[in-house]
């Protein structure tokens, strides 16, 4: 019975926090599909968008970083090189600042200049592009100044089978991990959130810190412990008991 009861608890928790990661996925979504009807709008006009037709998109990111129950840092649109009609490369993102105003984010897209933001090479925006898959990649150090850690999601946006960019949202550990960790309550042996490195995001015991590698101690535990796949995406995220009572 007590096994029984620790596999629902874990199934109970996986399916909690697949539901607040589909949701950051179906916001962006959406995004991205105001993204192609405005390049459906643009192929009558035989032209191809400019930043000005880019607009309307900021009502849609306002939906997203108005989320009650996570604080987003910013999101909004990346763009292949070449789809807009008046620059290379573009950002149409937006951020909140520390007194909780949207402004957009203006970086450096000058490949000429020792700061260039090369954002092609990035894992949040090649992935989508080459899986087709929604993504989550992270955490990593901002891009914003606070120096937190940061999670990424994104998707690809596709029209006509071409790839035009990824519609992408970023979360701060800080923000993601109480939501995480409420989840991970429903089990009463530790439980801990991991990415595809093997690395901690959030734990239900004081045991194991965000960002802490766990990969070997796993090695240990597969014969009690207990793995749980979420969502799919090219992301690899997992739910992993293990064979010791939460503390």
């Amino acid at each position: 019975m007590d096994n029984e009861m620790s596999a629902n608890g874990l199934s109970q928790c996986a399916t909690l926090i697949n539901a607040s990661i589909g949701n950051v996925f179906k916001g962006l979504n959406d995004l991205g599909a105001q993204v192609s009807s405005i390049w459906e709008r643009q192929r009558c006009k035989t032209r191809r968008p400019n930043q000005r037709d880019l607009k309307p998109l900021l009502a849609g990111v306002r939906q997203i970083l108005d989320s009650e129950s996570l604080k987003f840092h910013g999101a909004g649109v990346v763009f292949a090189p070449g789809e807009l009609e008046d620059c290379e490369m573009h950002l149409q993102w937006w951020c909140r600042t520390q007194n909780e105003q949207v402004q957009p984010l203006q970086l450096n897209l000058d490949s000429r200049s020792d700061r260039f933001y090369d954002y092609l090479h990035m894992p949040w925006y090649t992935r989508p592009q080459q899986t087709r898959q929604p993504s989550i990649d992270g955490p990593f150090v901002d891009l914003y100044g606070t120096e937190q850690y940061i999670v990424a999601f994104s998707v690809p946006i596709f029209f006509d089978d071409r790839f035009i960019g990824v519609a992408a949202a970023d979360i701060s550990l800080h923000s993601l991990e109480p939501l995480l960790v409420r989840s991970l309550m429903r089990v009463s042996n530790e439980a801990l959130l991991l990415n595809a490195e093997g690395r901690v995001l959030a734990a239900n015991t004081a045991s194991w810190l965000a960002g802490d590698l766990i990969r070997g101690v796993l090695n240990q535990d597969m014969d009690q412990g207990r793995v749980l796949s979420l969502i799919d995406t090219s992301s690899y995220w997992s739910v992993v008991e293990r064979p010791v009572p939460r503390l």
